[in-house]
């Protein structure tokens, strides 16, 4: 063998021997093991609004790295080594909203092992909604008078809860102790007891008293203070003919605001307009007055009175809770006489109406909406039981047969033990059929306790279609696009 010969035989063996002390020095690593937080729902998607963030919480060990990917565009995804959490932030702006996000978390163990995990996000944009849905709902709410200012929050059509959307929108908010909204035109107009001073002389940092909105975007157009507005007193309801004639109930009577000159002009007549919604109809606005004879008030553009319109004489009513608009042109009234409760329709156009009695009297509050009705089905509650009346408008019955139509749909407080009491009155959206009901624990500190309840008005009672928990600051009531 030549020298050089057996120098290569050499070098191979020493080549082959470190080959196999490396092979044989390498470390040996553990499996990987990921476990993520139990409280996590990680099948759902998580509901994002501009800005917002939200973390993830995993337990792991051999782990070598931690990585990403789908990630959208303005999206940031960061991980927290220290407390072993990946956190998740949606952008700023967006002119998208309703998109649903996957973004994969990829873990990579020390042998190599990869585990991936799919994280969801549903992104709501309150820039990007179209509010002017006739499925979606609207909840105003009071605020609590002493600290903060009214609030709207608004529930689309695929049950998504965009809370205080008014300012999400406009970066601003609504007045304090927020009462009544209507529709008119494309806009929202929406009223506020207080304005941007409380009865106690607080002052809040709000947009005033009436504020004019874009009804699809939600964006401020026109807002008037509580200087603007100085005669009116604790302003209630709000109804719309056009720019000219707002109409705005408060302690006196009605008044008629002319957005454009910022007039406020007594309505002769309505004086001790009691608290309740407007009915607008025909290019008319209606209300009720209370007594002995109780009257429907009737307001036109004509002039700034009232024409006062008797009921029928036969008419067992001394007081009227509330009105609403029935789907034939008629009105509705929920009253009280002689001991007994009623359900009535009221025809302006022959002058008729007929009753039927009802077992409770029903709850209002100071919405002024102690009932609400589709088609000629009647629903209103006592305490936390939810009724409903299959109304008969056949003339030749007695008004007692009511009660034989009259059926007890659910007890919400035997649903949820935190449904102490409702507040201020029921809705329905006429073109879903979906009632809805506000529901608190209790005023004090009790309050921010609540939910929304949805039912489906052709379903099962005992149980709600859905349910929002804790999203209200003292309801002033529901509102839909879709009614007006």
């Amino acid at each position: 063998m030549t020298t050089k010969k057996f120098l290569s035989v050499v070098a191979l063996f020493f080549i082959l021997l470190l080959s196999a002390c490396t092979k044989n020095d390498e470390p040996k690593y553990g499996d990987l093991t990921l476990e993520w937080d139990s409280s996590l729902d990680l099948t759902s998607a998580k509901v994002m609004m501009p800005l917002d963030s939200c973390s993830y919480s995993f337990k792991a060990e051999n782990i070598k790295n931690v990585t990403w990917e789908n990630v959208p565009e303005g999206w940031t995804v960061s991980l927290s080594e220290e407390k072993n959490s990946i956190s998740v932030k949606a952008p700023a702006e967006s002119t998208v909203s309703g998109v649903t996000y996957t973004i994969t978390i990829v873990i990579k163990g020390l042998n190599g092992e990869i585990k991936k995990q799919d994280l969801l996000f549903l992104f709501m944009n309150p820039k990007a909604i179209a509010y002017d849905d006739l499925n979606g709902v609207f909840v105003l709410n009071e605020g609590n008078m002493t600290t903060e200012n009214g609030s709207l929050t608004y529930i689309t059509p695929d049950g998504f809860v965009i809370d205080d959307a008014y300012k999400a929108v406009n970066g601003t908010e609504l007045g304090n102790v927020c009462q009544d909204m209507a529709f008119y035109n494309g806009k929202i107009y929406i009223i506020s007891q207080n304005g941007d001073e409380n009865a106690v002389g607080t002052k809040f940092e709000n947009d005033g008293m009436l504020v004019v909105i874009d009804a699809k975007t939600l964006k401020k157009e026109k807002a008037f203070s509580k200087s603007e507005l100085a005669g009116l007193d604790w302003p209630t309801h709000i109804a719309v003919l056009d720019e000219s004639h707002v109409y705005i109930r408060d302690n006196k009577g009605i008044y008629r605001f002319d957005t454009n000159t910022k007039k406020l002009t007594f309505i002769d007549g309505s004086d001790g307009a009691p608290k309740s919604k407007f009915v607008v109809m025909d290019g008319k606005v209606y209300t009720i007055i209370d007594g002995y004879i109780s009257k429907l008030l009737e307001i036109t553009t004509e002039n700034d009175n009232v024409n006062k319109i008797t009921l029928p004489y036969s008419a067992p009513y001394k007081d009227i809770y509330s009105i609403c608009k029935s789907d034939d042109g008629k009105i509705w009234l929920s009253a009280f006489g002689f001991g007994k409760y009623y359900i009535g329709k009221y025809s302006l156009a022959d002058k008729t109406l007929v009753s039927r009695q009802i077992s409770v009297m029903p709850d209002s509050g100071a919405s002024g909406v102690s009932f609400v009705a589709k088609d000629n089905d009647i629903y209103y509650a006592s305490g936390t039981i939810i009724y409903t009346l299959k109304f008969d408008e056949n003339p030749e019955l007695d008004a007692a047969s009511g009660l034989d139509n009259e059926k007890e749909l659910c007890d919400l407080n035997s649903l949820d033990s935190n449904a102490k009491e409702l507040y201020n009155g029921l809705g329905i959206n006429t073109v879903t059929g979906m009632l809805y009901v506000n529901t608190i624990k209790g005023v004090g500190p009790f309050y921010t306790t609540n939910s929304i309840w949805e039912f489906d008005t052709t379903g099962d009672w005992t149980v709600q279609k859905n349910k929002y928990d804790n999203y209200t600051n003292f309801p002033a009531g529901f509102f839909f696009a879709g009614n007006n």
